[in-house]
């Protein structure tokens, strides 16, 4: 029986993260914390399981460099938090979002040069290409084991398998029914756990259905470059309509 529970919020960018690490700053206070890899880099699992063990006044812990592969610590059940979003609706928010941010990081930088096509191209003659190149299916494919970015052919089975072990996973267009769903099997460790409304970083109007969001942003970038992001993202539509079909019906 684990002696310990900690929540790990695995927070992919644009995929309400800001929101998530909100309810968990005020349920937990000063037992949640960030952590990120040295350098921005990413935060592997045996990195992840030595925090836990070296802090264990800890009880939620939120990651964006996190490698979403679970913690494997004697005495510590390890809950996790992982959300998803329609490919190319993350895509927007992102692209939006480094448009107007006070930063001078490169891709905010290239949102700011021109417009959407200045940036696609941009991104893919870059390591970052994966920021809009089947995101999901990347920062899925380590969850067994680790898979380097050459196996493109065990990226879509490997994320397949994550998504079918998670015990929970989130859709960000159905926030307040997802984090029900977490409520419920939070609660089971921490029964004084409860959520609350929070809408953290936000750039587009909730009220607007996803439809109406992808056809906005086809009509402002073009249809062959909004065909091209399709393409692109295959795998990580595959993986959406699996969440949204088989883990949502």
């Amino acid at each position: 029986m684990a002696e310990r529970s900690v929540i790990i919020h695995y927070h992919l960018f644009k995929n309400a993260g800001s929101s998530v690490d909100a309810i968990l700053q005020r349920n937990f206070g000063d037992a949640w914390i960030e952590i990120e890899g040295p350098d921005g880099k990413k935060l592997k699992k045996d990195m992840m399981e030595d925090f836990i063990k070296n802090n264990p006044d800890k009880k939620a812990i939120s990651s964006h460099t996190a490698e979403i592969s679970l913690p494997e610590v004697s005495g510590v059940k390890i809950i996790p938090i992982v959300f998803m979003r329609h490919p190319i609706d993350r895509i927007r928010s992102a692209y939006d979002f480094e448009r107007v941010q006070e930063s001078d990081s490169p891709g905010s930088k290239a949102a700011k040069a021109g417009d959407f096509s200045h940036y696609m191209s941009w991104r893919l003659s870059t390591p970052m290409m994966t920021q809009i190149v089947n995101f999901h299916a990347v920062r899925l494919k380590d969850f067994r084991k680790f898979t380097t970015n050459r196996e493109t052919q065990n990226f879509r089975p490997r994320a397949l398998y994550a998504l079918k072990n998670l015990p929970v996973v989130g859709l960000v267009e159905r926030f307040e029914e997802s984090m029900v769903k977490y409520q419920n099997l939070i609660k089971s460790d921490f029964p004084e756990f409860e959520l609350f409304d929070a809408q953290a970083n936000v750039m587009s109007d909730p009220q607007k259905s996803l439809d109406a969001k992808l056809k906005a942003f086809e009509e402002k970038i073009g249809r062959h470059p909004y065909l091209n992001l399709m393409q692109l993202n295959a795998i990580d539509m595959e993986l959406y309509h699996f969440v949204k079909d088989k883990l949502w019906a």
